[in-house]
């Protein structure tokens, strides 16, 4: 047990490209092995030379950074130019040999490293699928093939590699027509940039949008281009956004535009970020007039989908958090491979109960039915804000503030934890409450040293304008000034603090960024996964001298009841097998002990040490809370964090009293009005909790 807590975000690295010959080996005369690593070089070849027991000749090392820079490279941005230059690659699979002696190979290491590799004319690059993504394109193809009108769902993480996937099945198929359409038209240049590095036009296959997003990029095809023009094709991928298509007349909107999305049939209907937008009776018209094939959706939150059974057990493939955190623990390779998984974080949640911070507050309490109850703490009440813009809870803001940075189990008290969250994500509910909280970080004692970022609204701290704040509902150009701005604080500034309301959660990546923290009552599991993966992503920081790859990235939660409770949805909601509540109390508990061993909770006690949870805490917290959700329709309170030992006292108890609860009962052969039938209901279940 502690009072205080210790994070470690990176660790550091050393980004080196090697190269080796083996003369020993016959067939290698004449070629050079060129790879990464970011360990030790020596230790690297003997580790990729020792199974087979070949003796090797280093030929060279050097850093991994383009002259003149601090910007990092890998060695497939080398081999990349070596092909543009005409070297040939041997004609493997993860193969890193090249038809080049060691001094050749060093001199145009050299030059790339100068000239960074451009090329008016970029190669696609020769690609591996990972075992998983494998595995995901296989189980598509097969169920296409299998079913007419298929579709096939992708439940797979961010950074899963979905659009090169797509690409690989579409290209399998042979399929000719591609429609993608996405709720997030930011994420066009995703799929263009991986488009241009994996497919390109070499291969027959057309890029094409009107997106604005996409606009005057060299590969890009307008519909209207493709249409009038005599290109040779063997097929096209087509980037659409959700709102183009349901403004059309075509599609039940009123704009007299995309006739060709109407008259086509298409090989395959991709729905990318399936979980957004699209569950909706106007999605769904839309969607039901695309003639096609068969469609692939898309998702890291398809928590509706599967709760409704939308998919069939054999038309779903499931790549989770878990699943990505086991590979990078098992990964063992026999020919050399590095892990493909090392540069993934691990992800690590900490709750807080908030009455230590704002004491006077909670003592005040509210009153219900005429009775004084403890205070339930609300987020979007705490950082509720007046018609004056200012906090309606000033001096408990303040006190909050002053509690993050001073007392040691919160992650900004000192000087060393602050250093290892440089850059966070700071998500509320309201815009006016972020934009207050700006104004109050800026001229705070510890945070003043902070570049603050408002990513909500317009961006302007005095401007009284508004707008929905919503995690759903988003402005997508201003999206992408927000990430712009992020971007430049952060090059310029060594700290910084991205305050949203719904920007930046989907769609864009901020690498830089270590933590979150959650400054809302977000109600859904989906919206709140979105949130918490924007500081998973990979990153390599550049210190002076050193570089430091990302290895941990934090989640800092104030609402432990809402917390847990989405958690065990995280667990148990995106396995079809418990989605739903299905499954029974070992299967879920099995769900939630396996994310346990990869995104651990640290939470408060009712002493105020923090302890890590375990899958028994969780699940009787959580059943604790949904139950009291029905008899105080979801009236919250922080001692139902507290005496969590005790909770796990009377199985038996509990099965007598629910026994006895009347909406059991066949309502037929009771008289009893439905008032005295709901007040015993509550009655009883109020002895369940007395019991726990």
């Amino acid at each position: 047990m502690a009072k205080t807590i210790k994070l470690a975000t990176t660790k550091p690295v050393e980004p080196m490209i090697y190269a080796y010959t083996t003369p020993e080996i016959k067939r290698h005369d004449g070629w050079t092995k060129i790879g990464y690593t970011e360990r030790d070089v020596d230790e690297r070849i003997k580790q990729q030379t020792h199974t087979a027991d070949v003796e090797y000749h280093e030929e060279w090392r050097e850093r991994a950074v383009y002259k003149d820079t601090d910007e990092t490279f890998r060695d497939s941005d080398f081999h990349a130019y070596l092909r543009k230059e005409g070297v040939e690659q041997e004609d493997r699979k993860n193969n890193e040999w090249f038809r080049i002696s060691g001094d050749d190979s060093w001199q145009k290491f050299d030059d790339f490293r100068s000239n960074r590799g451009v090329s008016s004319t970029p190669e696609p690059r020769p690609y591996v699928l990972r075992k998983e993504q494998e595995e995901a394109v296989e189980r598509a193809q097969e169920y296409f093939e299998s079913t007419p009108k298929g579709e096939f769902l992708w439940n797979a993480k961010p950074r899963f590699g979905k659009t090169l996937a797509v690409y690989d099945l579409c290209l399998r198929m042979k399929a000719k027509s591609v429609l993608i359409v996405t709720n997030r038209p930011a994420v066009a240049n995703s799929w263009y940039e991986d488009y241009v590095k994996f497919v390109g036009d070499a291969s027959g296959y057309r890029f094409v949008s009107d997106t604005d997003a996409l606009k005057n990029k060299p590969h890009v095809v307008s519909r209207e281009t493709l249409d009038k023009t005599n290109l040779k094709t063997t097929g096209y991928f087509e980037f659409l956004s959700l709102q183009d298509l349901k403004g059309s007349v075509h599609f039940g909107g009123q704009y007299n535009k995309l006739k060709h999305i109407d008259d086509l049939k298409w090989d395959i209907l991709v729905i990318d970020e399936a979980h957004e937008g699209v569950d909706t009776p106007k999605t769904d018209v839309a969607f039901d007039r695309i003639k096609r094939k068969h469609t692939l959706h898309l998702s890291g939150t398809p928590f509706k989908a599967l709760a409704c059974d939308k998919f069939p057990p054999d038309a779903i493939y499931s790549w989770t958090y878990a699943d990505e955190q086991r590979a990078k623990r098992d990964w063992t390779s026999t020919d050399g491979v590095e892990n493909p998984y090392a540069d993934l974080p691990q992800l690590h949640m900490f709750t807080y109960q908030p009455s230590e911070m704002i004491q006077d507050v909670v003592k005040q309490g509210i009153e219900i039915d005429g009775e004084i109850e403890e205070y339930a703490f609300d987020l979007n009440e705490f950082f509720a804000v007046n018609e004056k813009g200012l906090f309606v809870h000033n001096d408990a803001v303040d006190r909050f503030l002053d509690s993050l940075t001073t007392q040691e189990k919160y992650p900004f008290s000192t000087e060393e934890l602050r250093g290892e969250l440089k850059h966070t994500f700071w998500l509320l509910k309201h815009v006016a409450s972020a934009r207050a909280l700006a104004k109050k970080l800026k001229t705070h004692a510890v945070f003043k040293n902070y570049e603050i970022i408002l990513a909500a609204g317009d961006g302007k701290l005095n401007d009284n304008s508004e707008m929905a704040a919503d995690g759903n509902l988003y402005d997508d150009s201003e999206n992408l000034k927000a990430y712009n701005k992020v971007k430049a604080a952060i090059l310029q500034h060594d700290k910084t603090i991205t305050l949203s309301v719904g920007q930046l959660t989907t769609g864009v990546t901020i690498k830089e960024w270590s933590a979150v923290l959650m400054l809302s009552n977000i109600a859904t599991a989906g919206f709140y996964m979105q949130a918490a993966f924007r500081a998973q992503n990979p990153c390599l920081f550049h210190e002076g001298e050193t570089f430091k790859r990302k290895q941990n990235a934090y989640v800092f939660d104030f609402d432990p009841a809402r917390t847990l409770v989405i958690f065990e949805q995280i667990a148990n909601d995106l396995n079809a097998d418990t989605a739903c509540g299905r499954g029974d109390a070992n299967a879920r508990k099995a769900n939630l002990f396996e994310l346990l061993n990869f995104l651990p909770i640290i939470g408060e006690d009712d002493q105020g040490e923090m302890i890590e949870l375990d899958a028994e805490r969780i699940l009787s917290v959580t059943s604790k809370i949904k139950a009291k959700e029905v008899v105080q329709s979801g009236f919250r309170s922080n001692t139902l964090f507290q005496n969590i030992g005790a909770i796990f006292a009377a199985p038996c108890a509990v099965s007598n009293i629910i026994r006895r609860i009347p909406i059991f009962k066949d309502e037929k052969q009771s008289d009893e009005s439905f008032e005295g039938i709901t007040s015993r209901f509550k009655t009883t279940l109020m002895e369940i909790f007395v019991v726990l």
